[in-house]
This record gives structure tokens, C-alpha cells and sequence, in this order.
């Protein structure tokens, strides 16, 4: 069992009355890292969603990624796992009986960055085809946050699409988190690498060269990819239904607010990021829009393609019905009392 004491920063605090603390459900959610892949959860804690649905929601922060996180889910020191859906893939089929029930981010929330110099030297651009972008990896070194995390498995992916061999072809290099990975890219100890928002937009601005724009969709093979869900144990989500549908009510308000008032949405975002450049944060946040839904209702498709998307680069191919990793029961339950959403409960 996964104990507090590697848990390793903590990133919200409720600042609630203690009288009004004590009335409401705690509820703590384990991510497996920071950034705009959670964006959904920011707006739905600022805006007091949460507590409006009678929901105390910490958020811890597991810097050792998402299977740390979703050990804590299934050790019980954590009631939701907020992120990658193949996670989940990979503990259904060791037996571990995990769900999906909400969807935050309907995109692929990372991409690949390289410096312009061996974007140049790569004759590519924004409109370059999409193959030829992933070319120029050739040659590069190119930092992941560790081995088998989901960065390594998108440079080994997009670079298996376009014909090239990521074990021969060019370099992966496990760098760390973002502070290292930018360290390492401005020092040129790395010629690019993969993360999310906001740190790829800082490389972008340092003039780095972004290979393509996964949070639109840009790229097919990966477009409507369930990059970030709400995951919990089943017995969890049996014997805490009410619980679960607050949840996922707050969360349909944020993700509402994103869509109908997206400036509204960022002053709600903006805080968590206080330390990020201005133009920085716009600049990330204008790329990561496109990627968040109108309602957390999850897709199949979206389950497919995290499915495919291990199989093309992991060893141990993944033979699992989708429908058994996910289940939109709590948005049922919930659609009709959000029915006022324009009609977004639909």
C-alpha cells in the first residue's frame, strides 16, 4: 500500500471554514503530474463546484507518475485516479477491476517539441506533412520523462508511424519532469522533447518547433484520444454512487464554463500557474482548449485508440474488450439534472 509519506507535493489545500469542512465529503483525487491536462479539475475547485455538491476534494500529486497514482486509488489512500486511461487498460488485465467513469480531456493532451535549428536542418514546417515532421527525429536526441511513461510511449509512436526506429533511428533519453527537460533543452544537452502545456509552449517560445498540434486533433491516428479520465476502483463507485455523481456533476460545470465562457475559465485556471509567464500561460492555453470536452461523457473510441496506442509500442499487447474499462453510468445519472446546459446533457 502506497503511504503519504511519498506522496510529493500537494496541490490544493481546501481553504474552507473548519465548521463547513467538517459538512462536507472529502474527497481525494491522485494525479500523476501537474499541468493543463487537468484543467477541467482546476475550474471546477476555483469556481466552487465541488463545494456546491457538498465535496471536499484534495488533489495530491504523484511525481513518480500514473501507475503511482492509481496504486494509491487501488490501496484506498485515494478515492480517483485523474489521467492517462491505458493505465487503467494495463490494471484490468492484471485483474485489477478499475473504471473510467468521466472524461476531462478528449485530446491528446502532450506533444513533441524539437529546437529550430534541427527543424531547419529537417527542411520542415507547420505545413509540412505529418510523416515528414516526425522524420525529423532522425538523428536527434530526444528527452521522455522515463521509461515507458506516456511521453516515451508518443516519440516511440509518432516515429513507428513515420517509418523510423526509435531505438536506432535517434535517441530517447529519460530526462525527468519539466524543470529538468527545460534545463536540458536550453543547455542543448537535448535536441527536443516530449511533454504538455505549459512547458512545450516555453520551449516553443525559445524558439523551439512544435511537430504537430495533437490538442486539435491534427494528427488522425490519435485524434479523439482519451488522454485524461476520472478512474476509480468499481466497489468505490458502487458504494459511493452519490458521491461519484457530485463529481462528475461539478466536473460537467467546468467543462460547460470552458466551452460557453473560456475567459471565465481562464481566470479560474490562472492561479494555479502563477509562476508562468503571461504570454506563456495565453499561448497554452489557447493550444490546449480545443482538447477539452463539452461534457465528461467517454467514447468508446477514445478507449480504442488508448488500446491501440499501447499495442503499437509495448511489448505485451493488450487483448481487452474496451467496454469493461469504462462506464458512462454516472453520466446517465447525472445528464438529467444538468439538463439546463443548453442541452449538453443530451
Amino acid at each position: 500500500m502506497l503511504k503519504r509519506l511519498v506522496i510529493a507535493s500537494l496541490l490544493c489545500v481546501s481553504v474552507l471554514p473548519a465548521a463547513q469542512a467538517q459538512d462536507l465529503t472529502k474527497v481525494t483525487l491522485a494525479f500523476p503530474s501537474e499541468g493543463f491536462l487537468y484543467v477541467p479539475i482546476y475550474v471546477a475547485q476555483k469556481q466552487g463546484y465541488f463545494a456546491e455538491e457538498g465535496l471536499n476534494v484534495d488533489v495530491i500529486v504523484f511525481q513518480k507518475g500514473g501507475s503511482a497514482a492509481l496504486t494509491a486509488v487501488l490501496g484506498r489512500d485515494a478515492d480517483a485516479y485523474v489521467g492517462l486511461p491505458a493505465v487503467a487498460v494495463r490494471a484490468r488485465t492484471k485483474g485489477q477491476n478499475v473504471q473510467a467513469f468521466a472524461a476531462v480531456q478528449t485530446q491528446f493532451g502532450s506533444t513533441v517539441v524539437i529546437d529550430g535549428e534541427s527543424a531547419r536542418k529537417a527542411g520542415v514546417t507547420a505545413t509540412s506533412p505529418l510523416a515528414a515532421r516526425a522524420q525529423a527525429l532522425k538523428g536527434l536526441k530526444i528527452g521522455v520523462t522515463g521509461p515507458g511513461s506516456t511521453t516515451d510511449m508518443l516519440v516511440r509512436y509518432l516515429a513507428k508511424d513515420a517509418g523510423l526506429n526509435p531505438d536506432k533511428d535517434f535517441t530517447i533519453m529519460p530526462v525527468g519532469g519539466a524543470p529538468n527537460m527545460l534545463a536540458a533543452f536550453s543547455q542543448g544537452s537535448i535536441n527536443g522533447f516530449s511533454l504538455s502545456p505549459p512547458t512545450i509552449t516555453t520551449a516553443e517560445k525559445q524558439g523551439g518547433f512544435v511537430l504537430m498540434d495533437l490538442a486539435k486533433g491534427e494528427y488522425k491516428p490519435l485524434d479523439g484520444f482519451l488522454f485524461t479520465a476520472m478512474i476509480a476502483r468499481e466497489d468505490w463507485l458502487s458504494s459511493n454512487k452519490a458521491t461519484a455523481e457530485k463529481l462528475v456533476r461539478a466536473l460537467w460545470k467546468a467543462e460547460h464554463l470552458i466551452a460557453a465562457d473560456p475567459q471565465k475559465a481562464r481566470e479560474s485556471v490562472r492561479p494555479y500557474f502563477a509562476h508562468t509567464d503571461e504570454a506563456i500561460f495565453d499561448a497554452a492555453w489557447t493550444a490546449s482548449l480545443p482538447s477539452y470536452p463539452a461534457t465528461p461523457r467517454i467514447e468508446k473510441d477514445g478507449i480504442e485508440k488508448n488500446i491501440s496506442f499501447m499495442n503499437a509500442v509495448e511489448n505485451d499487447p493488450v487483448s481487452l474488450d474496451p467496454q469493461q474499462v469504462y462506464t458512462n453510468s454516472i453520466v446517465d445519472a447525472v445528464a438529467p439534472t444538468v439538463s439546463t446546459l443548453k442541452g449538453e446533457a443530451k
